[in-house]
């Protein structure tokens, strides 16, 4: 890696819950912030997103063993989008934000 590139980090909990595994995870520099476009409100909660911190090698991992993913961020969606994780018809954008949620079955 070149000198100055951008690593994005995230931030992230996991939750579980008998065999369910829900991994809340976004862009560590939109924690705390909230995006709203009409009707839509995306509220990017420290409670609720906010434990540790990861790179894109680590966040692929915890997106591979969790069962329930809830993710907002241009850097984590467009990891998951760049390895197939999700679908654009999956991303929710609001003010420019996209948000994704799916549950492995």
């Amino acid at each position: 890696m070149a000198c100055g590139d951008f690593v994005p980090e995230f931030s992230y909990r996991v939750y579980s819950q008998g065999s369910d595994r829900l991994l809340a995870i976004t862009d560590s520099s939109i924690l705390g912030r909230t995006f709203e476009e009409g009707d839509l409100s995306i509220k990017v909660k420290r409670e609720f997103y906010k434990g540790k911190t990861c790179d894109d090698s680590e966040a692929l991992e915890l997106i591979r063993s969790a069962t329930i993913v809830n993710a907002v961020g241009r850097d984590i969606i467009g990891l998951m989008k760049k390895e197939d994780i999700i679908d654009e018809n999956a991303v929710l954008v609001v003010n420019g934000v996209p948000h994704a949620q799916f549950v492995r079955i």
